[in-house]
């Protein structure tokens, strides 16, 4: 939006117009990509809960299969809809290995994979499949918590992105509220304009930078 804009005001309203255009192409994709890291990260906080249900199955004497339809029953969604999909998929006939890696592609999460891969690998070779899971549901919790560790040391870093994003415009619009003149030299003159825009442009790469350097993959 803030390119937009500034495309306007430098370069005329065409090249604004297809910036403008642009952005709202990407708008759905963008939301859709939101509501997708939502829902993973849902899952992944109460994976590790299913998982634990799942072992307490085996341990029960229940069949993995049916394992696996207690945790759909009873875990809230995403995860108990997916492994009730698991569940149906192999029912109607789709071999279980294939079910549970169509499971992986759905759920983009590394604890997924794991867990899909141990128990794979635990139907060829053997093993005590309750004793995996708990040793499973241990790392991903493990995982978890380092996650938020992170997420709490570098909370300073994010927040000086946002600092950084947003001082700018407030400091404009503060001279512009006392001295209206001074900023309108930016919009009318065509090296302001050009200053304005590619002011702009090095604020969202480096808030994005920021970001980036911010966000640490466990």
């Amino acid at each position: 939006m803030a390119l937009g804009m500034a495309g306007m005001v430098t370069w005329g309203p065409s090249l604004g117009a297809a910036v403008l255009a642009l952005f709202g192409a990407w708008l759905p994709y963008g939301y859709l990509k939101l509501k997708k890291a939502r829902r993973l990260a849902r899952f992944e906080e109460a994976f590790p809960e299913a998982i634990d249900m799942l072992g307490r199955a085996i341990r029960a004497g229940h069949p993995l299969s049916a394992g696996i339809q207690m945790v759909g029953q009873e875990m809230a969604e995403p995860v108990g809809g997916e492994f009730r999909t698991l569940f149906e998929e192999q029912r109607f006939g789709v071999p279980f290995a294939d079910a549970l890696m169509g499971m992986v592609d759905r759920i983009d999460l590394v604890d997924v994979r794991i867990f899909s891969t141990a128990i794979l690998v635990q139907r060829e070779v053997g093993g005590n499949l309750a004793e995996i899971l708990d040793n499973i549901s241990d790392t991903i919790r493990a995982r978890f918590k380092i996650r938020r560790q992170l997420r709490t040391f570098t909370a300073q870093g994010r927040m000086s992105g946002l600092v950084v994003g947003m001082m700018p415009f407030v400091v404009g619009l503060g001279f512009y509220a006392i001295n209206p003149d001074y900023v309108r030299v930016l919009f009318e003159h065509p090296l302001g304009r050009f200053m304005l825009a590619f002011g702009i442009t090095l604020q969202i790469f480096g808030y994005l930078w920021i970001r980036k350097i911010v966000n640490i993959e466990i």
